[in-house]
């Protein structure tokens, strides 16, 4: 199944007309297929079927393609619970990773590319980190603690979404549970205990270690930190 399907009309124009969501969806598929080191404009004109001068008709760079494509996922992350005084901040922080984890995981192959690339741009995700600042800062947090913790956050949220699509065995001793009974027992324990919640183990994984980061998530936490 594609990252991204796109919709196309039942004929097919001698030229090929382009719209700006056709090449957000045609990069994201670029970005499945060639990776982070094939993803060119040059590249994406051809998976398009174009010269590269009609993508700059829309987007007058790869960064830009970039800062769209980050968009798209900046859509799916809810972080209006950030901005409802009633709903309190850990329930807004759970809100937000869940949906960033299931827009991560929707779209694995740009996750390196949007993870390595500056925000500069994209007004949607400025906006998503606006909204938690605003939050943070009322709830006590200090000015300089606010973008490590966004990132802490961050850091275990994309690499969770990238666990979110890894073989449902990645974790599996194989041939090797013999010399690691230990563990090879606790690991059939997880997939089991999964099984019959009906999740999949790196759900349960997930839940677990953003549970464990809220127990810790107050103002001030980063003051034991190495500075």
């Amino acid at each position: 199944m594609p990252e991204t399907p796109t919709k196309r009309g039942a004929g097919r124009p001698r030229t090929r007309v382009l719209s700006a969501d056709q090449i957000v969806d045609a990069a994201f598929e670029l970005a499945r297929t060639a990776g982070t080191a094939g993803f060119s404009m040059a590249a994406l004109a051809r998976s398009l079927s174009v010269q590269p001068p009609a993508l700059y008709h829309y987007f007058g760079s790869r960064g830009e393609v970039i800062s769209a494509m980050r968009g798209r996922l900046a859509e799916r992350i809810d972080t209006e619970g950030f901005t409802d005084p009633a709903v309190p901040l850990d329930e807004a922080v759970l809100r937000w990773a869940r949906t960033y984890r299931d827009a991560f995981a929707a779209f694995p192959s740009g996750s390196a590319l949007l993870a390595t690339t500056s925000i500069d741009g994209q007004q949607g995700s400025v906006d998503n980190y606006e909204a938690i600042t605003v939050r943070l800062l009322a709830e006590g947090w200090a000015e300089g603690d606010v973008v490590d913790t966004i990132v802490a956050f961050e850091s275990f949220i994309i690499g969770s979404a990238l666990d979110a699509v890894a073989p449902a065995d990645i974790m599996s001793p194989g041939d090797a549970a013999a010399s690691v009974p230990a563990y090879a027992a606790a690991e059939a324990r997880r997939a089991h205990d999964a099984a019959a919640r009906g999740i999949r183990p790196t759900d349960r994984s997930f839940e677990l270690g953003l549970r464990a980061m809220l127990a810790g998530f107050r103002p001030g936490s980063a003051d034991s930190s190495t500075r």
